[in-house]
């Protein structure tokens, strides 16, 4: 009696048996050899990626450790000295020439905290901004569509999305009432990467969300102004943050690697919480600055979310042909047809056609 032996690659046994001549072993352990062989070839890569942080930022995004994130900084400075020499002029000459908003005009947001806040609802472009937000989310409700989420956040739109460059959240965003803060803290003139409405899913408490706190990957430095679009207090799961000089406690270790952090891992305290009405803004550089918000509360909370960076951030190519990472600038998708010095600079992509 003759044995049939199943074809490993899903042949049925009817095929296998048409074959007779052929050693179904001998396949079975080439195919554990290429198994092995593109194993072999994945730890390899792996490897390389780990001793050459300075070239794969989509690694140096998920998995660079402080020292990576340090060396990249500190290489793309070099790389791009013109490009930042140029943005601090620009941020100088912008400071000089426009007219600044007296809410902002004197706002300083600490290198030694990394946040300040102001109530800004009073403002007429934070008013627009906010009814416009509102009217999205209503909208997007109305429409029956479940919402894009990513544990204890709901993502509403972005920039391109339904925000467009005639829209109040565009205009708030490329503000001097905006910017004027932002140029002082980075000494530069600086790029918008994205801006976003989200949505608080704060029913309940995520293990692995941003409800704990964690450091944001782009960069050495960031800053991102968030706007409370409803009013905010303790029972909405409003933003914490940790000062920057507290958060050098692991900002500072070379080994340490991004990861979401309980409250015990900062000095008893030293957690900030904002509260406030819609239209209260948030300057924090969320990557030296421990922070997370949408704890679980009794309240919806929806806020706005606008991410400014410096050319050294990990979105932006070091050279052209540079590999591409992961994720990309959200304000490519903007199409604003009246460019200046200033909005051209600040959105980093070519002039439409």
């Amino acid at each position: 009696m003759s044995i049939v032996k199943q074809d490993v690659r899903g042949g049925d046994q009817a095929q296998a048996t048409t074959a007779p001549g052929r050693d179904y072993e001998a396949e079975l352990a080439a195919l554990r050899t290429d198994r092995n062989r593109w194993r072999a070839e994945a730890e390899k890569l792996s490897e390389q990626f780990q001793n050459t942080p300075t070239i794969d930022r989509s690694y140096l995004l998920t998995k660079g450790t402080m020292r990576q994130r340090q060396t990249y900084h500190a290489l793309a400075k070099e790389v791009k000295a013109a490009d930042i020499q140029r943005r601090r002029e620009l941020g100088q000459k912008y400071l000089a020439e426009q007219k600044l908003d007296p809410d902002t005009s004197k706002l300083v947001v600490l290198q030694k905290d990394g946040f300040a806040s102001v109530d800004l609802s009073h403002h007429p472009l934070v008013q627009d901004a906010v009814k416009e937000c509102l009217d999205t989310y209503q909208g997007a409700i109305d429409s029956g569509k479940e919402l894009l989420s990513k544990d204890s956040l709901e993502f509403v739109g972005d920039a391109g999305w339904p925000f467009i460059a005639s829209g109040g959240v565009y205009k708030l965003a490329t503000s001097p009432l905006l910017l004027a803060p932002v140029i002082r803290y980075f000494g530069m003139f600086p790029i918008m990467t994205g801006f976003g409405l989200l949505s608080a899913r704060n029913e309940e408490f995520y293990p692995h969300s941003s409800q704990r706190l964690h450091f944001d990957p782009e960069d050495r430095t960031q800053l991102k102004v968030f706007f409370y679009i409803t009013d905010v207090d303790e029972t909405s799961g409003p933003f914490m943050a940790v000062p920057a000089e507290d958060s050098a406690v692991l900002y500072n270790d070379p080994d340490f690697k991004l990861a979401r952090q309980d409250d015990t891992a900062v000095r008893e305290g030293s957690i900030r919480t904002f509260t406030g009405p819609a239209g209260t803004a948030i300057y924090c550089d969320t990557c030296r600055c421990l922070h997370a918000g949408a704890r679980p509360g009794d309240k919806k909370r929806l806020m706005l979310s606008i991410e400014y960076n410096i050319p050294t951030h990990l979105h932006s190519k070091l050279w052209e042909g540079d590999p591409v990472p992961e994720r990309r600038s959200r304000t490519l998708k903007v199409r604003d047809y009246n460019l200046n010095e200033y909005t051209e600079a600040l959105l980093a992509h070519p002039k439409p056609a």
